[in-house]
Parts: C-alpha cells; structure tokens; sequence
C-alpha cells in the first residue's frame, strides 16, 4: 500500500476477534497520512484463502494466454512486432496488474519480425501481491474507539445490502408487474412477508452453526420430493399411495435445526374406486 502512495502506521495493538462463521479475523486502528477519519486494518484468514486460490486461477490464465501468443510466434500465426505487442496488450488488459508480476522478452530479427518469446514471474511483485491477501481497509468518520464496534457497524451494512440483495433476486420483489397501485402494495407487503420468513429462518440456521444464502437452501431443500405411486387391480380400481422421499444428509442437518421432522407430511393412500360408463354414454353396454 504504501508503493502505491498510500502512508500509514499502527496506532494500536491488534485485536482478535471472530465473525458470525467462526473464523479468525485481526483488527488494528491505523492512521493514514492526510485524513483524519478512523481507519480499520482488517486481516482475515478466510479471505486471503479465498484471494490466493482466484490469483492463482488468473495466473494460470494470463500463463496460457501468453503460451497461445508463443504458439502462434512459433507456428503459423501473427510475427510482426506491432501485432504481437497489441495482443500483449490485449491480455494485460484483460488481467490488470499481472503485467507488472511477469517478465516478457521478446527476441526480433532485422526485419521486426519475432522469432522467439520468452517470460518468468517477477519474485518481487509475487511476493508483495502474496502479503496483500486477505487484507482491507475500513475508513469511518465515526469516533469510536472500540475496533471491534466498527467491525460490528460494518457487518450491519453488509447485512442491508444482503437483504437487498436477497429481495431483489431469491424473492422476485422486481420487477413489478401490476399496473395498479393496489397490486403493487400488495406485492410488495407479500416480498416482505416472504423475506420475514426468510430472516427467521437463516437467524435459526445461524444459531446452530448453518451459514447459506436462501437460493441455497432452496437448492438443497428441492432434493425431497413427494412422489405418487399408482397400482391398479384386477377389478379396475386404482390405488395410489402417496410418500416423501428420504431427505439427504445436509438437509437433514437444516431440518434438525429447524426442528422440522424428516418426513413432514405421513403417507397417505387412496383407493379410487372402478369408473363405470354413463347411461348416456353411446357406447357403454346394458345388460339386457
């Protein structure tokens, strides 16, 4: 950070503290050069797993980018030197900031054709982008000397934009379709009815340790059907016996927790009795 300008230093010890999934999370107030609002450096040990695994996936990329530029250099594709290098620069811009983290040699012959390339990764850039993994700022005009309140305020935040995000797209609160006012209140009190049951029920999956979005649920919940076995007898009639499938092992686990037996609803059976034809009917057949 303070390559790119940005000056700070610790003013604080760090704190460790836990987020709603339990995992570990460092805080540390800082002070930056030329503000005066209150800065959170964040460090958490989930997000920079998660940030190692995409820069590695993007390198991989950029990589084979490269190599299907050398392909066509060493093959049948584009040689001059003009066009080599826009479709270098055709891939730096489509993976910002790894033209800084790979150095590529071109070699030309007297005609400014390239005849051979060449890259490696450079250490330093490696490195330095390694060290910035998992780690964020938060900036707040609040005064607050507790790190562990402004980490709580910024969660609510992102809590809003959840709720937000959860109406908009699991609950179809848009778009709205009525063209009335009444059918567009009533749709709207509707998504927020909905998302109360949403909210009551990731609050009660929260508190026994199950952290998923609502189209997740949805997804693992989908799995248990409820199925209709039909037979039919000798004498004509139908027996249909209706039944829930077994319901597997993670959603198990949400039914437990919400207190919801395996099976909700118990089987049930129906004997349909044999349909005789109607007297009207021309081509039923009366005993005489």
């Amino acid at each position: 950070m303070r390559s790119t300008g940005f000056e700070y230093e610790a003013d604080g010890d760090v704190r460790a503290v836990t987020d709603n999934k339990g995992q570990s999370i460092r805080l540390q107030r800082v002070k930056v050069k030329g503000m005066t609002d209150t800065v959170l450096l964040v460090d958490s040990d989930a997000k920079a797993l998660k940030e190692a695994s995409m820069d590695a996936k993007l390198s991989k990329r950029y990589e084979e980018g490269l190599a299907a530029i050398k392909t066509g250099i060493e093959g049948k594709g584009m040689k001059q030197r003009d066009k080599v290098n826009r479709r270098l620069g055709r891939l730096n811009q489509k993976y910002p900031g790894f033209e800084e983290r790979y150095s590529v040699d071109l070699t030309y012959n007297e005609k400014g054709v390239v005849t051979a390339m060449s890259w490696q990764r450079v250490a330093d850039a490696e490195e330095t982008r390694s060290k910035m993994h998992g780690k964020y700022f938060l900036q707040t005009s609040l005064d607050e000397n507790d790190e562990k309140n402004i980490w709580l305020f910024y969660n609510v935040i992102r809590m809003v934009e959840e709720t937000f995000k959860t109406l908009k797209l699991d609950l179809d609160i848009r778009p709205v379709f009525h063209k009335t006012d009444s059918g567009a209140k009533a749709h709207l009190h509707l998504a927020l009815l909905a998302y109360w049951v949403v909210s009551v029920t990731q609050y009660q999956l929260r508190k026994k340790g199950i952290h998923a979005r609502w189209g997740e649920l949805l997804r693992i919940m989908s799995a248990q059907q409820r199925v209709t076995i039909v037979a039919e007898q000798t004498n004509g009639r139908d027996i249909r016996v209706r039944r829930s499938t077994s319901p597997e092992e993670k959603l198990t686990a949400i039914q437990n927790a919400l207190g919801i037996p395996a099976k909700p609803t118990c089987p049930t059976k129906f004997v349909w009795p044999q349909k005789l034809p109607s007297p009207e009917d021309p081509n039923s057949v009366s005993a005489t």
